[in-house]
Formats: C-alpha cells, structure tokens, sequence
C-alpha cells in the first residue's frame, strides 16, 4: 500500500539518532557492535552517518555495523579536492583498515552511498560480500543522470552546475554555517531538524565534485555490471530521482542483481520504511552466511 505524505512525514519524524561509539578512524565513524561480519552504512549526498537511525543499530545484534561519514561530509576530512567514485571508495577501505576491519563486509548505501557501495564492489572485491543499493541513482547515463537532476527544480539545477551562483550560495553557507543550518531546517520540515541541519557540513568541493563525478558521470551502470557480488536494489516506485525502470532491465539483464520494489516509496526509503531496508540487508546477509 502507498505511503500517503502525512505518513512519510510522520516516519520522518520518529528518527532517533543511532547509538555506538564515535571516532576518527581516517573517516569519522560510528561503531557499534562486535560480531563479524562488518555491516557498513554509506549515506547519501549532503548527508552524514546520522542519517542512519536508531532503528538500524538493531544490525549490530549480531555484527559489526560501521557507519562513516564520507569523505568531505559530516566530521570527516575535507581536502580541497578528490571526491570521485575511486577516491571515496578508498577512504570506506581505509577507514575500515584503520578499524582492523578487512571484510569482506555487507556495504549498504542510499542513494550516493549506493554508488560508491558498488564502486567498492568492484575495485576491492576481496573486501565486498554483498551490497544492498537503496534508491540508487543509476542513469542509463550522463546525459540523462543530469536531465533527472535538472527535473527535481530550479534549486537542483542551480547546484548541479559548477556556477558563479552555485559557488556564491555555498561560500556563504560556510562562512555563516549555523544560520546556514537554522535556514535547512526551515526548508525541509519534512526532515527531523538535526538532519536538516547537518545536511549543510560540507565544502563546495566535496559536493560538487562529488555530485558531478559519483552521481552525474553515470558510473553506476559499469560497476553494477563488473560486480560479481550479490547485490540487492530496494527502490520506491514513487521516487523522483531514481530510473525505475532502468533499474529493473539492469536487474532483468544482470543474474546477480536482484530490485526489489516498494509501493509507494520515494528516496527516503531509509528514513520512511528503515525496517524494510533493515530486513534487505539481512536477506543480503543470508546469502553468504550459512545457516545452522
């Protein structure tokens, strides 16, 4: 059944942070548990590991959950440059080296997270088990990753393209961050106001070049193909930003890829049903531990 937008807000709201330990552990991460294997969480573009709420702490009943911030978003590092899909996928591997974490690990991401999940598929597969890509934006390509974006507004589009008034926007949200953060929770109410307000701890660096070389250069479809781990798609048939039917050729033509569809779902899937995306990385888990 369709979730109306009374509901999605209401779910929205019932986020509690998620517990464990902070640290620095080359990305700012949150740990908790102790059992293998690792479970790690990657969130999406101007989000931070806050993202991932209490409900999914329930994960580490029995595994190792990792939840970093990425690189150049929330507490983690940013340096003026370098936020491509390889780059972000080498700082999860060595966050999880400096956590004596080797894998191979259950990586779950939203959205972007989603992309850099399959990116480490690929380029550390030794270190990859399964992924679970929830509302993952993959494009049929670049072309169409920006006309998706350019479809979500003027906002949108004004902050896809490396402009003057893009540069100026962001400039002043990190010269004047907190009201910056205040503004955030203003414009989206829909979010829990801590969400809202973390979504502005970033750089125009890590943002831009994170949007333009993760998201808009389409390289989902390449490193969802070379991937030969199991992975999960969970997408909502109501999402605006996701390529349903896109994703359901790529899973028709792919035998280790499996979509599975949410009624009424958009692309806050893991704030508004975090239950059905704790029970798709459980299903992903079940692929490769053995039961007794």
């Amino acid at each position: 059944m369709a979730l109306s937008a009374k509901t999605r807000r209401s779910r929205a709201r019932q986020w509690r942070r998620g517990g464990g330990v902070e640290c620095e552990a080359f990305l700012h991460v949150r740990v908790l548990g102790s059992e293998l294997p690792p479970i790690v969480l990657l969130h999406g573009l101007t989000a931070s590991n806050r993202s991932w709420s209490a409900t999914f702490d329930s994960l580490a009943d029995d595994a190792v959950v990792v939840v970093p911030d990425l690189l150049g978003f929330g507490d983690s590092p940013r340096p003026g440059s370098g936020y491509g899909p390889d780059a972000h996928a080498d700082a999860v591997v060595a966050c999880l080296e400096s956590l004596a974490l080797r894998g191979p690990a259950i990586i779950a991401g939203h959205s972007m997270g989603a992309l850099i999940a399959l990116r480490l598929a690929t380029r550390h597969p030794e270190l990859v088990a399964a992924v679970v890509a929830i509302a993952p934006p993959i494009a049929r390509d670049s072309t169409d990753a920006r006309r998706r974006i350019a479809s979500l507004g003027l906002l949108a589009r004004i902050f896809a393209l490396d402009s003057p008034a893009a540069r100026s926007v962001c400039a002043l949200m990190c010269r004047y961050r907190p009201a910056a953060a205040r503004l955030a929770s203003w414009l989206r109410p829909d979010l829990p106001s801590e969400l809202a307000r973390a979504s502005v701890q970033h750089s125009w660096a890590s943002y831009s070049q994170s949007l333009s070389e993760v998201i808009l250069a389409a390289p989902g479809n390449a490193d969802l193909a070379a991937s030969r781990v199991p992975v999960r798609m969970l997408a909502g048939d109501r999402d605006d930003v996701i390529d349903l039917p896109w994703l359901q050729t790529l899973a028709d033509e792919l035998p280790h890829v499996l979509l599975e569809r949410v009624a009424g779902g958009r692309h806050d899937l893991h704030l508004t049903d975090p239950t059905r995306c704790i029970a798709a990385i459980r299903a992903a888990r079940a692929l490769i531990t053995p039961t007794t």
